[in-house]
């Protein structure tokens, strides 16, 4: 149930970014770039981590459940993101140093997300 919460809350979270910046205009930047976007992220995290922490509490320590949302969201978060803001699912940008490491990682990267993004799974799972 953790698992598939923190999931659903990272893919809510990527396709309103992803439609969201479909659209271009200097306020919505200002806005949701700077302000939104962060309050959006704390108030989701915090309020899985709660409902994570109270569900599991006596499974999963709470370093594991930070981690796994962590990784989790490493893993789909940009394939989400690019699918709904129309571009490639494999599309990384030229300008936020993340998107710089990672297009010079290449399949590497790729590997990182798949074996993070496992290793989040199983921490969300409570599997040792």
């Amino acid at each position: 149930m953790v698992l598939i919460t923190a999931i659903l809350i990272v893919l809510f979270e990527a396709i309103s970014e992803g439609l969201i910046n479909r659209t271009h205009s200097a306020f919505r930047d200002f806005i949701f770039k700077w302000w939104m976007q962060w309050i959006i992220a704390f108030v989701l995290f915090g309020a899985w981590f709660i409902f994570a922490y109270n569900y599991n509490k006596y499974y999963v320590n709470t370093l594991k459940l930070i981690l796994g949302f962590i990784f989790v969201r490493f893993m789909i978060f940009d394939v989400a993101y690019n699918l709904a803001n129309g571009q490639k699912w494999n599309y990384y940008g030229k300008v936020k140093l993340y998107d710089k490491v990672m297009f010079k990682l290449g399949s590497w990267g790729w590997f990182m997300k798949g074996v993070l993004g496992i290793v989040g799974i199983c921490f969300l799972m409570g599997w040792e």
